[in-house]
């Protein structure tokens, strides 16, 4: 059986660090989330934006989702999309990946998240807003929501899950692939690598 994958971008609220919408924070001229559209597209069937600013991202073409339960993070921004999509499986990305690329998210879609997720580990942190989800986990998502409980890890911890280590990503060049941005230091260092990768061509 073909597994039928969906694309969901999480354009959360305005970060407290950035004083702005992040996705829409231009990165060599283009804002970011186009940047992320461009890579997800390629590996799924539908993508579509979670947002509880659809105002700012009609540009975009696709469609947009609200969050069905307002304030509550990235969690409630992924339930709305696996209750509002038809999936097998989500690859759910935050808005704010300047550098993913198609070949990157395939590696992860390729994967099998059976009732669980499958989730890189980049630095040694893991990357739960650059993963692939069961759409099973909706009601672990649920659950996680009605106990008040928001993070994204806690989520993790309580699914069954495969971890792609960085070697499966390139090793320390996966560093600049999984970079997101979340305060004005981060734009900088975004915009640099971005000028030495055009230096270099």
């Amino acid at each position: 059986m073909i597994r039928k994958t969906a694309g969901v971008i999480l354009a959360g609220g305005r970060s407290s660090r950035m004083g702005r919408e992040k996705p829409l924070l231009d990165v060599g001229g283009r804002p970011i989330i186009e940047r992320v559209v461009a890579a997800v597209g390629p590996c799924v069937g539908e993508t579509v934006v979670v947002t509880n600013r659809p105002d700012l991202y009609g540009f975009l073409g696709l469609r947009l989702l609200e969050d069905i339960q307002h304030g509550r993070g990235p969690l409630a921004g992924m339930l709305t999309a696996l209750r509002g999509v038809s999936c097998d499986a989500a690859l759910v990305v935050a808005g704010d990946y300047p550098f993913l690329d198609a070949v990157t998210l395939a590696r992860i879609v390729r994967e099998d998240p059976g009732e669980g997720v499958v989730v890189p580990e980049i630095d040694g942190q893991l990357q739960p807003l650059c993963a692939l989800y069961a759409a099973a986990t909706a009601k672990t998502i649920e659950k996680s929501l009605a106990d008040g409980e928001l993070m994204v890890h806690s989520l993790i911890a309580r699914l069954p899950r495969r971890v792609l280590t960085q070697e499966e990503f390139g090793g320390p060049a996966a560093s600049r692939t999984f970079l997101n941005i979340n305060t004005p230091d981060d734009l900088k260092l975004a915009e640099k690598l971005l000028g030495e990768t055009d230096a270099r061509r």
